[in-house]
């Protein structure tokens, strides 16, 4: 979906704490990019968790057979999407938001896998018009909802954060 310039990936994996224990990572994508890649070697590096996951789709074999990461299938129906109870420290989320049906279920479960305090990044098109989702966003009690609109040349990155207990 996103055409990533090895260069930013760097610069946007920086937000990710060095030497910090125990840190889980949940990326949901449409393909192995290079951000996939570069995120794994990070993982890899410092001994982080990663769930790569990708949605079932009929070209889901074809995109396991030729990468060497390990991938998950993703299906929007499950009553939850995070692997083993797990929370996570960081969600990337670099799918195609219109084309899921039941929205409002997808953020839903999107929030209840973020530890308190984690971070969502959804990487958007261009042309995506970022008010929305950020109504959006904090209508389901995500705080912090920041764009990073101009640093990317291919793509814009909307941060957001789970703070468990703001709108109670």
């Amino acid at each position: 979906m996103k055409n990533f310039i090895k260069e930013e990936v760097q610069e946007l994996l920086s937000i990710i704490p060095k030497n910090h224990p125990l840190q889980d990572i949940y990326y949901l994508t449409n393909n192995c990019d290079i951000f996939a890649e570069e995120l794994n070697k990070l993982c890899q590096s410092q001994g982080y968790i990663l769930d790569l996951m990708i949605p079932d789709c009929k070209d889901f074999e074809k995109i396991a057979d030729n990468t060497e990461l390990r991938i998950h299938k993703f299906y929007y129906n499950k009553n939850r999407y995070n692997r083993q109870s797990r929370v996570y420290d960081f969600v990337f989320v670099s799918i195609d938001l219109e084309k899921i049906e039941k929205i409002d279920i997808f953020y839903k479960k999107l929030y209840a896998i973020n530890k308190n305090g984690g971070k969502v990044l959804f990487f958007l098109n261009n042309n995506h018009d970022l008010r929305e989702l950020e109504e959006t966003l904090i209508e389901k009690n995500y705080v912090a909802v920041n764009p990073i609109a101009d640093t990317f040349k291919n793509y814009k990155i909307l941060s957001a954060q789970k703070m468990h207990g703001w709108d109670n």
